[in-house]
């Protein structure tokens, strides 16, 4: 359902510059010289011919981890021009997030094909994060992704899992400007929360550090969007995730998952606590202990040398920064 706000804004963006070039303006991407080159030389090589990760099955791709990825580059220093290969791919055509259903992008690879509402909320913000120029395309996804809100209650049809969906949603409308529809989504989020004040995950009653760090960066994108009683309960909710945050960390300075330590997991809890305003030197420092002589962060599981898909969420946090700090 289309909320009576949502076309202006939309319409407003469709008849933007919908080309991508190689002479895009990267005057407001990240130039700096970063300290872990290394790092994010190791992510960059990870994706297939540049446009996405490699999945876990040799040959496939891991569409997720590659838009995280995509974010995580950003922030180490890579610019739009030096990510176009999978800008195209992943943002700039038609042909992999819509013109094939089947394809397990933004659609679910099962006999429904049903769109997937978290990875096209992710879509969103990521094509906006990397301010890539790709408006009609995300006017279409936006449609799509609206069909599945009840813009009253701002609940998303057949999301039976935790808050993890209903995050991106919430980050992906913000970040396209559909504030009151980011606002009713965000809303229906918190009535998600557990008593322990963390969210869950594919378990929606199971508390994790990586979906309350998600949901605490969607709560913080725009928090004084609502009425003043929505406001409150946002703060009230931001408060309780916290303190789940703080109470389940590990030594101070990180999170486990499944019985041991965990790169992702910290990550997305320590961007959380950013987004929230607190201080996060400690969790990054302790990421900074979990990179590979090579480049890349190591893992239980990755045998003395980096593990992608730990990468391709931890650089942000290793700099000191959430997702919300990589937008325009």
């Amino acid at each position: 359902m289309f909320g009576p706000n949502s076309f202006p804004a939309a319409l407003r963006k469709l008849a933007a510059l919908t080309a991508l070039t190689i002479a895009i303006s990267t005057s407001n991407m990240a130039s700096a010289a970063d300290n872990y080159s290394s790092t994010v030389s190791f992510l960059s090589k990870s994706f297939l011919n540049g446009k996405a990760l490699e999945g876990f099955t040799a040959g496939t791709m891991e569409y997720g981890f590659t838009l995280d990825a995509m974010l995580q580059l950003k922030a180490g220093g890579k610019s739009l021009v030096k990510q176009l290969p999978a800008i195209n791919y992943m943002l700039g055509t038609r042909s992999q997030p819509l013109g094939n259903a089947s394809n397990g992008y933004l659609f679910n690879k099962d006999e429904t094909l049903s769109l997937n509402v978290g990875r096209a909320g992710k879509f969103l913000f990521v094509s906006e994060a990397l301010d890539v120029p790709n408006n009609s395309i995300r006017f279409d996804v936006f449609k799509k992704l609206a069909a599945r809100i009840n813009s009253q209650t701002g609940e998303i049809s057949n999301v039976a899992s935790g808050a993890i969906d209903y995050a991106w949603v919430a980050l992906g409308l913000n970040a396209y400007e559909e504030h009151s529809l980011a606002n009713k989504v965000v809303q229906k989020m918190l009535t998600l929360q557990n008593t322990d004040g963390g969210f869950g995950e594919v378990d929606a009653l199971a508390s994790t550090p990586d979906s309350t760090g998600l949901a605490l960066q969607a709560i913080n994108l725009r928090q004084d969007f609502g009425t003043d009683a929505q406001d409150k309960k946002r703060a009230i909710a931001e408060k309780k995730a916290i303190a789940y945050l703080v109470a389940t960390s590990v030594d101070k300075n990180h999170w486990n998952a499944y019985g041991e330590a965990s790169v992702n997991s910290t990550a997305y809890a320590a961007m959380g606590l950013k987004a929230a305003g607190k201080k996060i030197a400690l969790y990054s420092d302790w990421l900074k202990l979990q990179l590979a002589p090579k480049g890349g962060f190591l893992t239980s599981w990755s045998n003395g040398v980096g593990d992608k898909f730990a990468t391709a969420q931890a650089i942000v946090p290793l700099l000191g920064k959430s997702y919300l700090d990589l937008l325009p």
